[in-house]
């Protein structure tokens, strides 16, 4: 053991049975947690203590710094025998040089957050890193910082795959507060800064979750859309990239008639000269495509025939069809738009499927959710009407909850549990009632289907709604449905200089928004 002679500060090895607890000592939760317990366990005490001694022959300290320390290294032996003889470094303090009071002060410099800063989470991750790359294997650096083996992998990764045009816009951001699972997601879009700006800004807005589908979709998207084109131009179908570079004229196959009567396929109408293909309004799968005729009336096709209505005045019912349907036209939203706003709503419909499914995976349920629950079953709106078993819905309720059979694990669920359970339920029948990409829509086509979308997108509104209430965070397309009003999100465009005021888009009437406004291209 080394001299204990009381120099100003000197370094000693001392066993835990010479050290005694400061009676002093300000903290009271020690908060010895298993991190912390592993690592001493496999490390020991690397970071020296601070004491002073309590007598002149070295035999006994008493501990000002390092109490936390020293109890986990005490945590790590069965008997007082064994504990009393670990080792731990120590600094030695001259009691005679210190001043009445200084004990209280060193307590509030060593741990009040205001005057020390922990690293961040991806600096913890890139020492981890680090210390793999220095050749240590990734169970002995688990072993050694009380990680597991997985935490250990994950912060590896991120901190691999975090490159430094991220970690610049995290310094411009001064974003530092991130956890490992968003700057994982962050390096997997290192490679394209635009969207990590994006995800960043989404972050702050709390609207990261929705923003993560939407670039991860808009990535699938473009990958498909890089294997369909070859294939196209192999068959000889031109494509057209944007719709608006589609003639005036262009109708879709599907409002056209076939040769036999039925409605036009594209192997039907594959020969014919204005034969064209551009991306999906509402496609099914990544790199849909939907079909057009450039010119169907000058070549030879004709839309479904149908029953003309008598004009009411005997004039040219012929020119009153022409009046309207070049005022049905004026008034549709633009392509670009819709497919923008359909994109939004398909991103935010998964991001909220994921956050439905943690929260229906939780042990407690949220106060609201019970009186929800109720409200639902007792007035039995139409979504609740139509659950009578439906065989999809049964299997989003499996997907909801994660169990493939929701009614075996009710028998034994817990009353907080079965509330969440009745809930899945619940959900279930209002995600299917909205499942149709139209229901952000206001406008009169939209407004005019079948599928009685005024209705559909009225209960959308209470469920949306409801989630807000109960903490989901809505983005912008979800927002405009619970507030029932157009979906037309405009984020300032650094690029725009003009000083014009961005809250002029607010006036922008249904349809008139492009995909530049929508939230996705904020």
């Amino acid at each position: 053991m080394s001299d204990t002679a009381t120099t100003p500060l000197q370094r000693v090895t001392l066993r835990l049975g010479q050290i005694r607890v400061n009676p002093l000592n300000v903290r009271k939760d020690l908060n010895l947690n298993d991190t912390f317990l592993k690592s001493i366990a496999a490390n020991g005490v690397k970071i020296p203590v601070v004491v002073v001694p309590l007598d002149d022959e070295g035999t006994a300290y008493e501990l000002k710094m390092g109490h936390r320390r020293c109890a986990a290294a005490r945590a790590t032996k069965d008997t007082d025998e064994e504990r009393d003889l670990i080792e731990v470094p120590a600094y030695v303090l001259d009691p005679s040089l210190r001043e009445a009071g200084e004990d209280f002060i060193d307590q509030l410099l060593e741990n009040d957050d205001d005057y020390r800063e922990g690293l961040t989470d991806l600096e913890k991750a890139d020492a981890l890193f680090g210390a793999v790359e220095a050749g240590m294997k990734q169970t002995r650096v688990a072993q050694l910082t009380g990680r597991s083996r997985k935490e250990v992998s994950q912060a590896v990764k991120t901190a691999k795959s975090v490159g430094e045009r991220t970690r610049s816009a995290l310094a411009e951001a001064g974003t530092y507060d991130l956890d490992l699972e968003v700057l994982g997601v962050l390096g997997e879009f290192d490679d394209d800064p635009a969207a990590v700006d994006r995800l960043l800004e989404a972050y702050a807005k709390g609207r990261f979750e929705f923003q993560v589908q939407w670039e991860r979709d808009d990535r699938e998207e473009q990958r498909a859309r890089d294997g369909v084109r070859p294939q196209l131009a192999a068959a000889g179908v031109r494509l057209a990239e944007d719709a608006d570079a589609l003639p005036p004229s262009a109708e879709p196959l599907s409002e056209l008639d076939g040769p036999d009567g039925g409605p036009m396929t594209a192997e039907t109408h594959a020969d014919c000269p204005g034969h064209m293909a551009t991306w999906a309004e509402n496609p099914r799968e990544p790199g849909d495509v939907d079909y057009y005729c450039t010119d169907p009336d000058g070549f030879g096709h004709y839309p479904p025939q149908e029953d003309a209505p008598e004009p009411e005045d005997g004039g040219d019912s012929s020119a009153q069809d022409t009046d309207t349907v070049a005022t049905t036209k004026a008034s549709e939203p633009s392509r670009e738009y819709v497919m923008a706003g359909n994109k939004a709503y398909r991103a935010a419909e998964k991001a909220r499927h994921a956050w439905l499914k943690d929260l229906i995976g939780r042990k407690t349920a949220p106060k609201p959710l019970a009186a929800f629950v109720t409200a639902q079953l007792i007035t039995c709106p139409k979504p609740v009407a139509q659950w009578v078993g439906d065989a999809g819905r049964r299997e989003l309720v499996k997907e909801l909850t994660g169990y493939d059979q929701p009614a075996e694990r009710a028998k034994s669920a817990t009353p907080a549990k079965l509330t969440l359970l009745s809930f899945a339920v619940l959900a279930a029948t209002f995600e299917k009632r909205m499942s149709e990409a139209r229901t952000w829509r206001t406008d009169s086509a939209a407004r005019s289907s079948v599928l009685e979308l005024r209705e559909i997108r009225e209960d959308a509104r209470v469920w949306l709604a409801f989630l807000g209430e109960i903490g989901y965070p809505l983005s912008a397309v979800e927002q405009a449905i619970a507030d029932d009003v157009a979906y037309q999100e405009r984020e300032p465009n650094p690029a725009d200089t003009d000083g014009q005021d961005d809250e002029a888009a607010e006036d922008t009437p249904d349809g008139a928004a492009s995909a530049g406004d929508s939230e996705a291209a904020s």
